[in-house]
C-alpha cells in the first residue's frame, strides 16, 4: 500500500534554471534568456554546501543553517524561486538522447517505510544518517525525491498518458536531456491516483536509502518530542518497465604489483577465459570483461561459483567481490578501500579509459548491468545487494522540484 498525497512544490523561475538546476555543464533552460552568462550558484551549493562543510561544529552547523534560511527567503524575494500556490502531484518525465522514462512526483507517507510496505536493497552508514537527520531537522527541506519502483498499474499508467496530452506542462533541460513536469491538481484526478496507489502492495526503493531512513528517524523524535512531524517524503514512483539500471563497472589500481601467472590461474579456477580484441561490457548475467594486463578477457563465471546460491549471492558483483576482490587483490570492504574505483552510467567507458591512461598497471572488470527483476527479487528475499552494485537512471536534478516541511 503506497500512501501518496500532493503538494506545493518549490520550483525555480524557469528564466534561472539554467543556472540554479543546470551545472554540469552549464545548460540552458528552454524557457529562459538563452544569452545571459551565469550569475548564480546552484541551488544545491546555496542550500546545503555549507551544512556539509568539515571540520563539523556546532557554531559552524548553526551558522551554515541559518545562512540557509536567509538565503531561502533572499531567493523567493528576487522572485528566482516560486511557491506553487496550489498543491499538486506531477507526472515527470525525462527524455534522453535514445529513450524517455516517465513516473509519478508526490509525497509518500513515511508510515509505508516503517510498516514495510517500502522494500529495501541497501545497507546505510549511520554517520550519514546522522547527517541529513541533522539538515532535514534544521531546514526542512528536500531538494531531490527519493525513487521508488513497482509493477505497472493500468490505472496510473492511464493517468500518466491522459496527463501527457495536455500542453500546460514545464519543460526544462540540457543537451543530455529535456525534463517535463506536468501539475495534476483537479480533485478527481488526484484521487484516482491516490486510490491506484493505494492498492499497490509493496514498492521498492531503488535510489535515497539514507534520505528516508534520517526521515524515518526524525519523525520518530519529533513525535516524542511532541514538536510538528516532518511524516512524509518527497518521491518519484517510476513503474519497473521505465527504471534503467546501467552498468557499474569496477578498477582496481593494485598497491603492489600483480603476479600476472598466479592471478590467472585463480581465475581459471572460477572463470572460463577468452581473449578479446575488443573492449568487453557485457549484457548477459555470470559474464564480466576484464582488462589486465593492457589486454582484454571474456570471463564467463563457472557454475559453483552462482549454483544454489542466494538472491544477492549469485549477482555478479558478488561473485566478484568473493571469488577475486577479496581473496586475491585484499580488497575486504569495497564501500571504503581507497584502491577500488567505480565507473557507471553511459560514460563509464570514458571513465575507464581515463584511469587506466594515468595508472598501467590497474585492473579493469566489466559487469553487466543489474536488472530491475534481480533488484526486486533481492528486496523480496529481504537481503541485501553489494555495495556499488546500481548505477540507477534517472539521475533527477537538484532543485528541478524542492518540497519544504514547515
Amino acid at each position: 500500500m503506497a500512501q501518496i498525497q500532493p503538494f506545493r512544490a518549490i520550483r525555480p523561475n524557469p528564466f534561472y534554471a539554467d543556472q540554479l538546476v543546470f551545472t554540469t555543464p552549464q545548460a540552458e533552460s528552454v524557457s529562459g534568456d538563452n544569452t545571459k552568462t551565469g550569475t548564480l550558484a546552484p541551488l544545491k551549493t546555496l542550500l546545503e554546501t555549507g551544512a556539509r562543510k568539515k571540520p563539523e561544529t556546532p557554531e559552524g552547523q548553526a551558522r551554515a543553517f541559518h545562512d540557509i534560511k536567509d538565503t531561502l527567503k533572499d531567493l523567493f524575494q528576487k522572485d528566482q524561486l516560486w511557491h506553487e500556490e496550489t498543491p499538486g502531484i506531477y507526472v515527470y518525465e525525462v527524455v534522453h538522447k535514445t529513450y524517455r522514462q516517465t513516473g509519478i512526483w508526490a509525497l509518500t507517507s513515511l508510515e509505508d517505510y516503517r510498516k514495510g510496505a517500502i522494500k529495501i536493497h541497501e545497507l546505510t552508514f549511520e554517520d550519514s544518517v546522522r547527517r541529513l537527520t541533522n539538515y532535514r531537522r534544521n531546514t526542512g527541506l528536500e531538494g531531490s525525491p527519493i525513487l521508488l519502483t513497482y509493477s505497472p498499474d493500468i490505472t496510473i499508467n492511464r493517468i500518466i498518458a491522459e496527463t501527457r496530452t495536455s500542453n500546460q506542462k514545464i519543460t526544462l533541460g540540457n543537451q543530455h536531456g529535456l525534463h517535463r513536469l506536468w501539475k495534476i491538481e483537479e480533485p478527481q484526478v488526484l484521487q484516482q491516483l491516490i486510490i491506484a496507489f493505494a492498492n499497490i502492495p509493496v514498492a521498492y526503493l531503488a535510489d535515497g536509502h539514507h534520505r528516508i531512513e534520517s526521515s524515518a528517524i526524525l519523525a520518530i523524535e519529533q513525535r516524542l518530542k511532541k514538536l510538528p512531524v516532518y511524516d512524509t517524503i518527497s518521491s518519484l514512483y517510476m513503474a519497473a518497465d521505465q527504471l534503467r539500471i546501467e552498468e557499474y563497472d569496477r578498477v582496481v589500481i593494485p598497491s603492489n604489483p600483480v603476479n600476472n601467472k598466479v592471478f590467472f590461474k585463480h581465475l581459471a579456477q572460477h572463470f572460463e577465459i577468452q581473449p578479446s580484441e575488443q573492449p568487453v561490457q557485457p549484457r548477459a548475467v555470470h559474464s564480466l570483461g576484464l582488462y589486465f594486463p593492457g589486454k582484454w578477457y571474456n570471463l564467463t563465471a563457472k557454475p559453483h561459483t552462482y549454483i544454489n546460491k542466494g538472491a544477492a549471492a549469485l549477482l555478479d558483483a558478488s561473485i566478484l567481490q568473493k571469488v577475486v576482490l577479496a581473496p586475491v587483490l585484499g580488497i575486504e570492504d569495497p564501500k571504503t578501500d581507497s584502491r577500488l574505483k567505480c565507473a557507471g552510467g553511459e560514460k563509464a567507458m570514458e571513465e575507464i579509459e581515463t584511469i587506466t591512461k594515468d595508472h598501467p598497471d590497474a585492473i579493469v572488470f566489466t559487469l553487466c548491468p543489474l536488472s530491475v527483476e534481480q533488484l526486486i527479487a533481492v528486496a523480496d528475499a529481504g537481503e541485501i545487494l553489494p555495495p556499488k552494485s546500481t548505477w540507477i537512471v534517472p539521475k533527477i536534478p537538484y532543485a528541478l522540484l524542492l518540497h519544504h516541511h514547515g
